[in-house]
């Protein structure tokens, strides 16, 4: 995704989103958009993601074309891995850094940051 950022959403948020919009006595809107707080580069998730584990870790771009077939070779469809590959493709040409408010909104609380995420799943596996 080269130097594209995009917003990674927790799944603990779209949970609560999703929990919301299920027990809502009112429509909460035809369509969610629920992203992140953040808009981070996949070298700097890596760097937090690296600092969590206490280890190097090091990023290598591949093409969009590379990466679908690597999708493919561990087992998704072509049509599937091509469309993930296309979503890689927005990000890295900067179409995809758009932060939504829904998660506060809906929730009252902020999106969970990536290095809060992060550190979590850390502490729990270590």
């Amino acid at each position: 995704m080269g130097t594209g950022k995009s917003a990674l959403i927790a799944p603990e948020d779209i949970a609560a989103v999703a929990v919301a919009a299920l027990v809502s006595p009112n429509p909460l809107g035809p369509i969610l958009e629920v992203t992140g707080g953040e808009l981070l580069t996949v070298p700097e998730e890596v760097e937090i993601l690296s600092k969590a584990l206490g280890r190097t870790l090091r990023v290598i771009d591949v093409t969009t074309e590379q990466a679908a077939d690597g999708l493919v070779a561990n087992g998704l469809p072509r049509p599937v891995a091509n469309a993930v590959a296309a979503s890689f493709q927005a990000i890295r040409e900067g179409r995809v850094t758009e932060l939504t408010t829904t998660v506060r909104d809906i929730t009252g609380k902020e999106p969970i940051r990536f290095a809060e995420w992060i550190v979590g799943r850390a502490n729990t596996t270590a």
